[in-house]
């Protein structure tokens, strides 16, 4: 079956705008991206995501507008759309949310410093606590077979020095 122009071209306009609304999508991503994908590894993982996401869509589209043809003016089409909107709305969007990102980034760390300092002195103070505790066992225990030895001892004096 043969596609007349007005499809053709109503199919081109429509791959404009799905190369748009994926352009759109990558913006998201690259929020995901920069916010939580710190290692080289999960911003290939995530990039492999949205291309097989993107490009199952792509075949979707020109299933249903297409008659199930994969033309290459669609996909022509839909590399202009994203590329337009890359260029255009994706910079001015990027001017937004990448101070943002760096704003909260910087908040974070500010945050985890100080919940990081107070975590430091409590344990530095439960372990004097746990030293302390310790210290005063070893007096009332022998440490080669946890005998009561050296209570007994401490008894013995502590009724030595009641009888003077």
């Amino acid at each position: 079956m043969e596609l007349t122009f007005s499809q053709q071209t109503t199919a081109f306009l429509y791959s404009l705008i799905f190369g748009t609304a994926a352009g759109l999508f990558y913006d998201i991503f690259k929020i995901i991206r920069m916010t939580f994908c710190k290692s080289k590894i999960s911003v290939f993982v995530l990039d492999l995501i949205y291309v097989l996401i993107v490009s199952l869509n792509l075949f979707i589209f020109s299933a249903a507008y297409m008659f199930g043809f994969v033309r290459v003016f669609v996909m022509f089409g839909s590399i202009i759309g994203f590329l337009v909107c890359r260029l255009t709305v994706g910079r001015l969007l990027s001017l937004v949310y990448c101070p943002l990102i760096y704003f909260g980034e910087r908040i974070c760390v500010k945050i985890s410093r100080k919940i990081k300092k107070i975590l430091k002195k409590l344990l530095k103070n439960s372990n004097k606590i746990l030293y302390n505790v310790n210290k005063n066992k070893g007096i009332f225990r022998n440490n080669d077979n946890n005998s009561v030895e050296k209570a007994d001892s401490f008894k013995n004096e502590k009724k030595h020095k009641e009888r003077k």
